[in-house]
């Protein structure tokens, strides 16, 4: 007795239907089970485990950036002179960012930025010694005929004043794999540079022991605290 091959065909097709369908309903609770156990098993584990290629992997070679570029890296609340309208800001979280020259603002969970060309001088708390500290823009100051990019910290006050400027000087990577020396990291370094004024003029000290001396002469008498 000889079956039609359509016959056959169909049958076939059933037949196959069926066992996906049973394979498709047999599946989710099997993939639910497991997710399961794997989240069960992550609340367990203490450190990763398994993955033995893992542990071979190299560490990474991306040079990394040790330093900073803000003027005092903590918050602190501040005082702000705006040269437009001498609008004041005040109560703020900010700090400075010298490679930028931007004050930035906590404010929430979110962080605003002002272009330090809008400030025209700026008083702030020290979050350590919680004692006033004040910068005025380089701007408004000429060394050697040329406007001075920043800001300056006021140390002294009077008819000549004493100024600190901070400078950031970028290093690059310098390791030498054959002598195993040198540094793979970017480096930021800050370099502080002492002035006093005649009025607009600012003249640079060269020698830091001269600064007091220089105060003596000058009859400075009002410190800013540091």
């Amino acid at each position: 007795m000889f079956t039609s091959n359509r016959y056959v065909s169909r049958s076939l097709l059933c037949i196959v239907m069926c066992f996906m369908g049973s394979m498709a309903f047999g599946q989710a609770p099997t993939t639910a089970m497991r997710a399961n156990n794997i989240l069960y098993r992550y609340s367990q584990l203490q450190t990763g485990q398994g993955g033995g290629v893992i542990m071979n992997l190299p560490s990474s070679d991306v040079p990394e950036i040790i330093g900073n570029t803000y003027w005092d890296n903590r918050w602190s609340k501040s005082s702000l002179l705006l040269y437009k309208n001498e609008e004041l800001v005040e109560g703020y979280l900010i700090r400075y960012d010298i490679y930028k020259s931007e004050f930035e603002f906590r404010i929430n969970n979110d962080v605003k930025v002002l272009k330090g060309s809008f400030v025209k001088n700026m008083v702030w708390l020290d979050s350590i010694t919680e004692r006033p500290r004040y910068m005025v823009n380089g701007k408004d100051f000429r060394e050697e005929g040329v406007s001075v990019s920043g800001f300056l910290e006021v140390l002294v006050e009077g008819k000549n004043g004493l100024f600190k400027k901070v400078n950031l000087e970028i290093l690059k990577p310098d390791f030498n794999p054959a002598l195993n020396v040198g540094s793979s990291d970017y480096r930021i370094l800050k370099k502080e540079a002492y002035y006093y004024n005649e009025s607009e003029k600012l003249i640079r000290i060269k020698i830091k022991k001269k600064i007091w001396n220089l105060c003596k002469r000058k009859g400075i008498t009002r410190y800013r605290p540091l």
